[in-house]
């Protein structure tokens, strides 16, 4: 039988060193470490966090020099060097006031997870929904070589995610950081350097003169 989370957490490394040294949660660590890898955040970036409560990754953000504009459905406490907007990354509306504070961004980042249901292959579809919606804000506001990176579960449809991502990239990369859990089947998207990629409408013939 698994053991409850609370029970995990209490013999977790990290859960113990997130409250040591201040961090609102344990993920503070996985963006700590990818970073220290992939240099996703360099000082003086403006990075858009989004599902960002209860603000791990927005403090780590903004200890590497960079000004934050943080977004979630829910709300969170206010941190020092962080514009928070409360908002469902999956409206287009929340995308508005992500623009109004900022038309471009060196770094977006998403860290959002589903509400956990149990059954596997709706979390796993529900991720991918929240990867593409993340996405999708990132490729409109991300600046031409910027960088990218969304939490995911793995599963069936995570390399046809991976595909629709990759065009957009110079650098792409599936990656798990040391801090993920053991058992944890989240996974990381990384992409670096994006580039924009141009679509053209094509007209049906019915609508040629």
């Amino acid at each position: 039988m698994a053991k409850p989370r609370r029970t995990q957490d209490r013999q977790d490394y990290y859960y113990w060193e997130a409250k040591k040294k201040g961090y609102r949660s344990r993920a503070a660590f996985k963006l700590l470490q990818m970073n220290k890898t992939f240099k996703l955040i360099k000082k003086g970036s403006k990075v858009l966090d989004l599902g960002a409560s209860p603000g791990g990754w927005s403090q780590v953000a903004v200890e590497l020099g960079a000004e934050v504009v943080a977004v979630d459905i829910n709300p969170m406490p206010p941190i020092e060097g962080v514009t928070f907007i409360q908002g469902d990354i999956t409206k287009e509306e929340t995308l508005e006031k992500i623009k109004a504070v900022s038309r471009e961004y060196d770094a977006v980042i998403c860290d959002a997870s589903p509400k956990i249901t149990g059954h596997w292959s709706i979390d796993h579809l529900i991720s991918m929904d929240l990867a593409r919606a993340a996405f999708n804000i990132a490729r409109q506001v991300l600046k031409p070589g910027g960088n990218f990176v969304v939490k995911m579960f793995q599963g069936e449809e995570i390399q046809k995610v991976f595909n629709e991502f990759k065009p957009y990239f110079r650098f792409k990369k599936l990656h798990s950081p040391p801090a993920s859990r053991k058992r944890s089947a989240e996974i990381y998207f990384i992409g670096k350097r994006f580039k924009k990629i141009k679509t053209y409408y094509i007209v049906p013939p019915e609508e040629q003169e």
